[in-house]
């Protein structure tokens, strides 16, 4: 992971999003990119636009120089990050998306929470509509949630094989924050059985062996739903972060089966990390 981007609408939350990116690119070793999108009051088509474009000149240098007033700040105490920080003009989630891919980011980190005061409208909408459409992994930090170092990250798993390259990717991240990995499944509206059991053990194992990496643990839940379970391990286990993976899915299944990932964006109370994972073509577990 070489570049992490964080986007801010200089909100309180994305203040929060800027220290969780900070702590993570100074574990990674990676560059930080601070972006702020510029929401013109007038569309480019617009008969008034041309009359705009000072406007959008003055309040986009205005966003540069409080961008570069925190990096300055990063940099004073970050001295070992490479900060850098931009302003594009438009609607929020196409430019986070089109500067993310631009710069080949590896990891972006949003808050859930915007300006607005809002919650989960502007900005917690904006960072949904990330997850579902980035080509890198989203880490969404909760509405005044101040930085806390990850130690326990708890990875949902369905056992779907591309889990294993999912979790073997974790590792990374847990690696840089000497983080134990807690690999879980939720057994919905069943008891959980033997052989549930023995399957997250032998995950556990096949992780261990692929990444080198010892501190994973295995566990199994049995709920009624998959959200209250995962709030359940998250409580049970003491994780400071969430992993969810989500994977591409047609207009059809997003209108009967909505993503839980985007869902769980909403209400988590710790960071969750969404990534996608390789669409599950034989169909051989649920789609998070």
């Amino acid at each position: 992971m070489k570049r992490i981007l964080v986007p801010t609408d200089f909100s309180e939350n994305a203040s929060h999003a800027i220290e969780y990116a900070a702590e993570t690119a100074r574990a990674m070793g990676a560059e930080l990119m601070l972006l702020n999108v510029y929401i013109p009051k007038v569309s480019a088509q617009s008969s008034i636009h041309a009359l705009m474009a000072d406007e959008v000149r003055r309040e986009t240098a205005a966003a540069k120089e409080r961008l570069k007033a925190i990096a300055d700040t990063i940099q004073e105490e970050y001295k070992e990050l490479t900060c850098s920080y931009e302003v594009v003009v438009g609607e929020p989630v196409p430019g986070i998306l089109s500067y993310a891919d631009e710069k080949q980011a590896g990891l972006i980190v949003m808050g859930t929470q915007g300006a607005s005061k809002i919650a989960n409208v502007l900005f917690g909408s904006n960072t949904a509509s990330v997850i579902e459409k980035a080509s890198c992994p989203v880490l969404c930090i909760p509405f005044k949630l101040a930085y806390k170092k990850p130690e326990k990250i708890l990875f949902a798993t369905t056992f779907a094989y591309s889990d294993i390259e999912g979790a073997s990717t974790l590792t990374g991240l847990a690696k840089a924050f000497n983080a134990t990995l807690i690999l879980a499944h939720v057994a919905v509206g069943v008891e959980e059985t033997d052989e549930e059991q023995a399957v997250i053990e032998k995950f556990t194992s096949e992780i261990k062996l692929l990444t080198g990496y010892t501190p994973v643990t295995g566990t199994v839940i049995s709920d009624a739903t998959i959200n209250t379970g995962l709030d359940a391990l998250v409580e049970k286990h003491g994780a400071d972060m969430i992993a969810l993976s989500t994977r591409k899915r047609n207009a059809f299944q997003k209108l009967f089966n909505p993503s839980i990932t985007k869902k769980y964006s909403y209400h988590t109370a710790i960071p969750l990390l969404a990534f996608h994972s390789p669409a599950d073509e034989e169909q051989t577990d649920k789609d998070f």
